[in-house]
């Protein structure tokens, strides 16, 4: 089925081989894990078996390699999808479709199937993978599992051979992740498909069986065996993968191995091991400890909603003690990243208490919260806005207005700290992922917050870089005593590296407790939508009673052995000087007002919008032809009485979309300063065209003899001019949240626009609200270190300071453009010289009555203006 003999491959932009000398076989219907540390070449193995390399990432290739008997240089990339499907890391980036079914169609439809036919194809997928309910629902807002369900409905539509995973579990929470095992592990039962699955979380997949396992190292096969031998040779840890807690456990209590079927804790018997199991647990097993010290942090009956209906927290209540490290754990959607965005003081709650180091939270502005509570992101590339590693520490400092002389000695006892001393002359493109991180780390550090918040520090790292970032921030808390909270879902790092968490679902508090305590609750982890880890699983075989006193040894026992000394002291952070920021505090209700106008950026996102309006079933080309219509009228007619009726006429159809104006009261207030402002600009540049057009001049402000002297038909003009673009503004609005972009794609299609083209067009408008969704994510993280983009800045500082957020955005948006194309070129777009459209529409009734209530416009206008030679409606001649 795939095959590589003396396989090498060299990146354009590399010297040396990324892989090196691969021999490999993998047979039909087997079931394949590829694990390795990062940058061991597992993912690059991966683009090779699905056609990425070399057809669209290039390079040199070394040796042979067959995929299902093509070859993989001299096939082409959509020869090889027809075999090979693959499901992306990063779900969300990878959807091409503005609803589920759309997207599970896109393979379909650039196969040129019958819209009729692909229909019934979608709807047997979505049955195949439990989606038959959500084919009409944004692949945005669904769970992170449904997500993976869609990803594999649209690669199985395609009836491919091969399904290759890349890092399935890399976004999910535990439970989630669990599942997503399941439905993988179902589909290979059902229908002996060849299943290879990329990731380092190996405790997790292996929850199912597996053929074999390959252990990539350097770019080369380290190991081909079975779980079962890879398991017992010890080559785990050392090469980047961590190992299963409940082979760990089982070690630490002495247990004789030899014999045993370690691939998952069902082969085990560990009836043979429960005395031992048991005699560790008593000698070892602890009472977990309380915290002591004073609060840093106190949270009282906390409540908090976006839209001011649903609560996204309510009544949340909690102390975090001073130096304390403490997990926030949930599901994804729980609440965590809003609890933290309340604490960080982007999002003023609605109602409750917020008191840090003594001192009530509420009426800070987000700059001088800034200095007691630092908030780090998930993506370091999301931060950094500056080309020198010094620079990036330096930022928050200068925004504060120290002099220079007293920021170089705090970033540099801060490059110190970080380990980042010898770099700091170092463009931060040189470095590497952690490195970032790190460079995130110290740029907060260094305005000595007493609170670090670290949004999912860990994501999609294997075990050794994850060791090396968790090490890094235990250091710091031992060596300067800074609080850490940990958003997250990763269980194993709450389990190693926090005595203590609170656990959220659906934004209420479930539990406050000690790790081990939450850990050995089953029915808090079900109604978290946390799973159960293999300690709690491998006691209740064993028959321990205490299973909290059991995986609080384990932790302890952990700690331990990995404790390792840090150089440096406390006295190296130099405390700096508390500035006084924001002036006085304000009122709840302007805080929140205030802060929805910092997050505005590009409004509240400018997209399709599903309403079941008439205007909403509307074909995109009626609508696309009004539109263009629409403008020609409104840049070519002068009669007032006519561009009335087309203002009323714009403002109804908008009314008539079932939108609420409010959604775009902040797009018409910007419009009417932009219109306005240009309508002044033609007075300042020319204040007597409109006497020039109408022909008198009847002076109504200013002396006669004056250049700026204002006439009326100058102010008639003025009035015309407005009035012709406002007339445009609604009808924009409406082709916009009321045209599908999808729909609207296959439209431009049937005018003879290629299909690429239209493509192109459809995609900028599906990821309008996902760039609006990275820049208000963005923004928030840049606040939270000072940068003021509000009203009350000046405006060549909120200028600058939009450039902080604009330039990580643009990276982000090109990552994501890479993503997506890739996603695109693997399910076969480009393929032929044409597509089907699943969301093609016919013209009915109301299209044509719209295109020719819009042609009956076009004939007043042109017919008074050319054929009765009326250019203006003047009442006063």
């Amino acid at each position: 089925m795939i095959s590589f003999k003396n396989f090498s491959y060299t990146y354009k932009s590399q010297k040396k081989p990324t892989l090196k000398n691969i021999n490999l076989e993998i047979a039909n219907g087997e079931k394949v894990l590829i694990v390795g540390a990062s940058g061991s070449g597992k993912s690059t193995l991966g683009s090779c078996i699905n056609g990425l390399i070399p057809h669209s990432l290039g390079g040199k290739i070394e040796g042979d390699c067959t995929i299902d008997g093509l070859d993989l240089v001299s096939s082409s990339i959509y020869e090889i999808s027809k075999r090979v499907g693959t499901v992306l890391q990063d779900s969300d980036a990878q959807f091409v479709g503005l609803t589920v079914a759309e997207d599970i169609a896109f393979t379909l439809e650039n196969q040129e199937i019958p819209q009729k036919k692909m229909r019934e194809t979608v709807s047997r997928m979505a049955s195949v993978v439990s989606m038959e309910d959500f084919l009409d629902r944004s692949p945005q807002a669904i769970s992170g599992g449904q997500k993976q369900r869609v990803s594999l409905a649209g690669v199985l539509v395609d009836d491919v051979d091969i399904l290759l995973f890349d890092e399935p579990l890399a976004n999910l929470d535990p439970r989630t992740g669990e599942q997503a095992i399941e439905l993988i592990d179902q589909i290979h039962t059902d229908t002996n498909k060849t299943i290879i699955i990329i990731e380092h979380r190996l405790e997790d997949v292996l929850s199912r069986p597996v053929d074999r396992i390959i252990l990539i190292d350097d770019g080369g096969i380290l190991l081909d065996s079975t779980p079962r031998k890879l398991l017992a040779s010890g080559l785990l840890v050392s090469n980047g993968i961590r190992e299963p807690l409940y082979l760990a456990a089982l070690r630490k209590a002495g247990c004789d191995l030899s014999g045993q079927d370690l691939s998952n804790l069902d082969s085990i018997a560990v009836d043979t091991f429960s005395d031992k199991l048991g005699l560790w647990a008593r000698m070892n097993g602890r009472i977990p400890q309380v915290p002591q010290g004073k609060d840093i942090l106190k949270v009282e009956n906390l409540c908090y909603s976006y839209d001011g209906k649903r609560k996204a927290l309510e009544d949340i209540s909690f102390c975090v003690k001073e130096g304390e490290m403490l997990s926030v754990l949930g599901k994804n959607g729980a609440g965590k990243s809003t609890l933290a965005k309340v604490i960080i003081g982007i999002c003023p709650p609605d109602s409750g208490k917020l008191i840090i180091d003594g001192v009530d939270g509420f009426g800070d502005t987000i700059a001088s919260r800034s200095m007691s509570v630092g908030y780090v992101m998930q993506d370091p590339n999301h931060m950094i806005s500056h080309n020198l590693i010094y620079d990036e520490i330096a930022f928050g400092l200068r925004e504060r207005g120290l002099p220079e002389e007293q920021i170089r000695p705090r970033v540099e006892a801060v490059l110190q700290l970080c380990g980042l001393g010898k770099y700091h002359k170092w463009p931060i493109s040189a470095l590497s992922y952690g490195q970032k991180k790190r460079v995130t780390i110290a740029s907060i550090l260094v305005m000595q917050p007493k609170i670090l918040i670290l949004d999912e520090p860990t994501a999609g790292q294997d075990y050794l870089h994850y060791r090396a970032i968790m090490e890094f921030l235990k250091g710091l808390n031992k060596k300067i005593g800074i609080t850490i909270l940990f958003v997250t879902h990763d269980m194993h790092l709450a389990l190693e590296y926090t005595p203590r968490a609170i656990v959220l679902a659906d934004g209420k508090l479930l539990d406050d407790a000690p790790i081990a305590n939450i850990f050995a609750n089953e029915e808090l982890l079900i109604k978290a939508n946390l799973k159960r880890t293999s300690l709690f699983t491998l006691a209740k075989k064993a028959g321990i009673e205490n299973i909290g006193g059991f995986i609080e040894g384990f932790i302890q026992s952990e700690r331990q052995e990995r404790d390792c000394e840090t150089t440096g002291s406390s006295s190296d952070f130099e405390r700096i000087p508390q500035l006084k920021l924001g002036g006085r505090k304000k009122s709840r209700r302007r805080l929140k007002r205030e802060a929805s106008d910092d997050r505005s950026g590009f409004g509240p996102g400018l997209s399709y919008i599903e309403k079941d309006s008439w205007i909403h079933h509307l074909t995109g080309v009626s609508k696309f032809v009004f539109f263009l219509g629409w403008i020609v009228l409104c840049l070519t007619t002068f009669d007032t009485r006519l561009l009335l009726v087309a203002f009323a006429v714009s403002l109804i159809a908008l009314w008539q979309t079932r939108i609420p104006f409010s959604h775009f009261r902040g797009f018409i207030n910007l419009i009417m300063v932009l219109v306005t402002m240009n309508t002044l600009f033609i007075y300042l540049f020319s204040p007597g065209q409109g006497s020039v057009y109408m022909g008198t001049r009847t002076v109504i402000l200013g002396n006669a003899e004056a250049f700026y002297a204002l006439t009326r038909e100058t102010l008639w003009y003025l009035i015309v001019i407005w009035l012709k673009y406002m007339t445009i503004f609604p009808i924009a609005l409406i082709f916009v949240v009321a045209t599908n972009p999808s729909e609207f794609a296959s439209s431009l299609n049937r005018l003879k626009v290629s299909y690429n083209v239209s493509y192109s067009v459809a995609l900028a408008l599906r990821y309008l609200p996902e760039v609006t969704g990275d820049y208000t994510h963005i923004s928030e993280a840049q606040q939270s270190r000072g940068v003021d983009i509000s009203k009350n800045a000046p405006l060549k500082t909120r200028i600058v300071n939009m450039g902080r957020i604009l330039s990580p955005l643009v990276l982000s948006s090109l990552g994501r453009v890479e993503v997506v194309t890739n996603a695109m070129t693997l399910r076969g777009f480009g393929r032929g010289k044409r597509r089907t459209w699943y969301n093609a529409s016919k013209l009915k009734g109301p299209d044509f009555a719209v295109i020719g209530i819009i042609l009956v416009f076009l004939v007043v206008s042109f017919v008074s203006r050319f054929c009765f030679k009326r250019m203006f409606f003047y009442p006063f001649s």
